[in-house]
């Protein structure tokens, strides 16, 4: 560039140096300077360009964008194992279906119907969960069908109420508790018409559930 601009100053000089000329070709040397000035300011605008060039693709190219495009790929690699872990913990839910017999069935359901046939579903709820609850302590049998007909525990299978036919509500919360567990705690373990154990849980209108 400062060749260029060197070598227009012989024809600035000159210019001077003959005012008669310059004065006679005022139009055309006025052109020519302007021509010269603008190729100058044009060329180096073009050496502006080229120069930025480089540096934009090195931006585009280089660590920072490998940085920022690894920071994507890592964000949608977190999303993408979120969304895989709650996937997995579902199938395992599922793959854990409750366990239980068509006996276990059976007998829960006519329990049920010879200890509390009419009662609402809580009250049948509480005196399943302690057949549960028995079955899953040390001191009484660990079957359903073990803990109900235990010699002098449930009075429904003396007095012959047992062999009832259970209702629909009956058969629904003995497959509720089969599925789903006792809905009392674990130390609640004994149900009848007065007090027993240590102490009482809860007092309904048809029981005491002690422990």
């Amino acid at each position: 560039m400062i060749k260029k601009i060197l070598c227009i100053l012989p024809v600035i000089t000159l210019l001077y140096m003959a005012p008669g000329t310059l004065f006679a070709a005022e139009g055309e040397t006025s052109g020519a300077v302007q021509t010269a000035v603008e190729q100058i300011a044009a060329e180096q605008t073009a050496e502006q360009q080229t120069e930025t060039e480089p540096a934009a693709a090195a931006m585009a190219y280089g660590p920072a964008a490998e940085a920022a495009a690894g920071t994507e790929a890592a964000a949608q690699d977190g999303n993408g194992s979120e969304a895989q872990t709650v996937e997995s913990g579902e199938e395992e839910a599922a793959a854990q279906p409750a366990a239980y017999t068509e006996e276990d069935l059976y007998v829960m359901a006519h329990v049920l119907a010879g200890e509390c046939q009419s009662c609402p579903d809580q009250e049948q709820l509480y005196v399943g969960s302690v057949v549960l609850n028995r079955k899953n302590h040390p001191s009484f049998p660990n079957t359903v069908k073990g803990v109900v007909f235990q010699k002098g525990q449930y009075s429904c299978t003396r007095d012959g109420n047992y062999y009832r036919e259970p209702t629909e509500r009956n058969w629904a919360n003995a497959r509720t508790l089969l599925e789903n567990g006792s809905v009392l705690p674990a130390n609640v373990i004994w149900q009848s018409g007065g007090r027993q154990g240590k102490g009482v849980y809860v007092k309904t209108r048809w029981h005491y559930y002690c422990y």
